[in-house]
C-alpha cells in the first residue's frame, strides 16, 4: 500500500518521516542504519547490513551478560530423575 510523505528541511538536508507501520515491516527504529538507493526516479531504502565487526562490537563481551537463562526455572515439574 503507497503512503504520501512530506519532506521537511533540517540544515542543510532534506528529511523524510517513514510511517511506524513501515518501519516495523523493516524492522527498522530510530538510530538504525538504512541504505538509500537511487534508480531512475525511484528511492529505496532497505535497513543497512552490519558487518561482522559491528555486530560483535555490539555483543554482550561474556556469557554472563548474556542473560539468556534469566526466568528459567529449573525446579523439576513432574516425575523427572535429577
Amino acid at each position: 500500500m503507497p503512503f504520501t510523505a512530506i519532506l521537511r528541511k533540517s540544515g542543510g538536508s532534506i528529511i523524510l518521516s517513514i510511517p511506524k507501520s513501515i518501519a516495523q515491516s523493516l524492522a527498522i527504529e530510530a538510530g538504525s542504519a538504512v541504505e538509500l538507493s537511487v534508480d531512475g526516479r525511484k528511492l529505496s531504502v532497505v535497513p543497512a547490513r552490519r558487518s561482522l565487526v559491528d555486530r560483535l562490537a555490539a555483543s554482550p563481551r561474556t556469557p554472563a551478560d548474556w542473560h539468556r537463562d534469566d526466568g528459567l526455572d529449573d525446579a523439576p515439574t513432574g516425575r523427572e530423575l535429577l
